[in-house]
């Protein structure tokens, strides 16, 4: 704290990374009075560093969580996400972090409270990105039932596409996160862009060196009538020669990078 004191008196802008690094230490020690010294702090250049409203908002109510004041973190967290969800200047929208923490550390009471408020502000208020924060981390827990029991109370969440989408893409950039992908599609199989979501789980296979299962995931494409981008394709080309396994379709002739660019433009319509 003392040394982002003296950074910002110099008329300086702490890095990204740091500001993170420090806010997450902080909530993790339960130290909310720092917290909302550090929040007074950034006040007005959050934006400049680079950091969501959502990341300081989290780390707040979990900071409150680890000091078993549950109530606290509710009454703290929850209007922010009404007002969030009306001026989109300063959102407070997500608390995929707040639920990951507590779900990672095992506390349980803490997960049921903020799944109640998170249930409680899609059918009173019309707001779901936090309930699909809660649906997707029962997804990353693998805990299946409590996650296909949520969406049939609440199936409005699958609407909050851009959530999900960034959800398959974090788990398509680490090896052994597969699994995490074949759940969403099992369990909202109605409601994805099947072509995104066949990329991403091709994807995941391909980092896990699974031969086997890309080969049967692009079958299973065939069967579907999924028409695969160029990416798709051009990385599951590179692949299957890598290991040696011939190419069962034309290999795209761009670059890599060119596809690459293609797809981000896509996501970025998209969204």
């Amino acid at each position: 704290m003392a040394v982002l004191k003296g950074t910002l008196d110099s008329g300086l802008l702490p890095s990204r990374p740091a500001v993170t690094a420090l806010t997450q230490a902080l909530a993790e020690k339960g130290d909310s009075k720092n917290l909302q010294a550090l929040k007074n702090m950034l006040e007005d250049m959050t934006k400049s560093i680079g950091i969501s409203a959502s990341l300081i908002a989290n780390a707040i109510a979990l900071a409150h969580a680890k000091n078993n004041d549950l109530d606290a973190a509710v009454e703290y967290l929850e209007p922010l996400l009404i007002s969030g969800a009306q001026n989109p200047d300063q959102a407070v929208r997500s608390i995929s972090y707040l639920l990951r923490r507590v779900s990672e550390e095992g506390l349980e009471p803490a997960l049921e409270k903020f799944g109640v408020m998170a249930e409680r502000l899609a059918s009173q208020f019309g707001i779901y990105r936090p309930v699909t924060d809660l649906f997707l981390q029962y997804v990353s827990a693998d805990r299946v039932d409590d996650a296909r029991s949520l969406i049939q109370r609440c199936g409005a969440l699958v609407e909050e596409k851009r959530a999900l989408v960034s959800f398959m893409a974090r788990s398509a950039s680490k090896p052994g996160q597969a699994k995490k992908i074949e759940t969403l599609l099992e369990l909202v199989p109605e409601h994805q862009d099947t072509e995104i979501a066949y990329h991403y789980l091709m994807r995941c296979y391909e980092l896990d060196g699974d031969v086997a299962s890309v080969k049967a995931v692009y079958e299973k494409t065939k069967e579907k009538n999924i028409q695969l981008h160029e990416l798709s394709l051009k990385s599951l080309a590179t692949f299957l020669k890598k290991v040696g396994e011939p190419v069962p379709f034309t290999e795209p002739p761009e670059t890599f990078k060119f596809y690459v660019e293609e797809w981000r433009k896509r996501r970025l319509e998209a969204s």
